[in-house]
């Protein structure tokens, strides 16, 4: 017969085994938003998380980015998109349709209605959670002015899994854009990072930040993106929504630089 102490010390074992199983749960791929374009990742940039096999995320954006300078307009986006992996094979294809709302006569030229598509190949084939992820992927959004993007992105998970608290991600990536304004166009590379840091200890709610160098040429005077949110998304169940504040940065003092709310409301399928 089992003594106390073996007793105890069995019991402890299936706490931290059922505590780690929770853990990478919520480690798990699935576990996470769209961006601005549809693609899994923060509210501005794509991270390393893609879909499990045969899930799929809609999810419903709006962004505001305020007052244009000098103009009597000002500028909303809003998306509705859709992000699956289909197979086994680690390929994310997210796409949506997107309007970009430009109220006032002085930028009505900047109204559009149209779509974004994207695709993402998890590179890295590993079982552990904090194992680090890499991933590649491009996208293009017709809507936001003809906006084409490539990227590399790494994502690496913190934390005592065994320990019952949700982990930390952590998120670095290059990329690059091009966009069409007005007949100008700008190339231009840059660097972005971000965390995700439970606030509760199950992750139902964190703490979602980001910073970029700047994505556009100095010719259009950009700003440096960045967000700073909350997100809500409980334990159990596929629903999730984000809150906070951005600034996507290409239109530089075109905005005042300013800062403006933005909004994320989405679902995941097939967890």
């Amino acid at each position: 017969m089992q003594s106390n102490k073996e007793k105890k010390n069995v019991k402890k074992t299936m706490k931290a085994a059922l505590a780690a199983t929770l853990m990478l749960s919520a480690a798990s791929v699935a576990h996470a938003d769209q961006t601005i374009n549809g693609a899994f990742g923060l509210p501005l940039n794509p991270t390393a998380q893609i879909p499990e096999p045969g899930g799929v995320r809609v999810q419903a954006n709006y962004y505001n980015f305020g007052d244009v300078e000098g103009t009597n307009g000002d500028l909303k986006f809003y998306g509705l998109y859709a992000a699956g992996r289909l197979t086994d094979i680690p390929l994310e294809i997210s796409g949506g349709v997107e309007k970009f709302d430009a109220n006032g006569s002085d930028v009505d030229f900047l109204d559009e209605t149209s779509f974004s598509v994207g695709a993402k190949l998890l590179l890295t084939r590993n079982t552990d959670p904090q194992a680090l992820r890499v991933a590649v992927g491009a996208g293009y959004s017709d809507t936001f002015f003809q906006n084409i993007h490539g990227y590399v992105v790494a994502t690496k998970y913190f934390g005592d899994l065994a320990g019952g608290r949700a982990p930390i991600a952590g998120h670095l990536g290059v990329r690059y854009d091009r966009y069409k304004v007005a007949g100008n166009d700008s190339n231009k590379a840059s660097i972005y990072g971000g965390v995700e840091v439970p606030i509760t200890r199950d992750g139902t709610v964190s703490f979602v930040g980001e910073i970029q160098s700047k994505n556009a040429e100095s010719s259009f005077d950009p700003a440096i993106p960045y967000s700073a949110a909350v997100r809500y998304r409980p334990t159990y169940g596929g629903f999730s929504a984000t809150a906070g504040i951005q600034r996507q940065g290409v239109f530089g003092n075109a905005l005042d630089r300013s800062s403006n709310f933005f909004v994320q409301v989405g679902f995941t399928f097939g967890r």
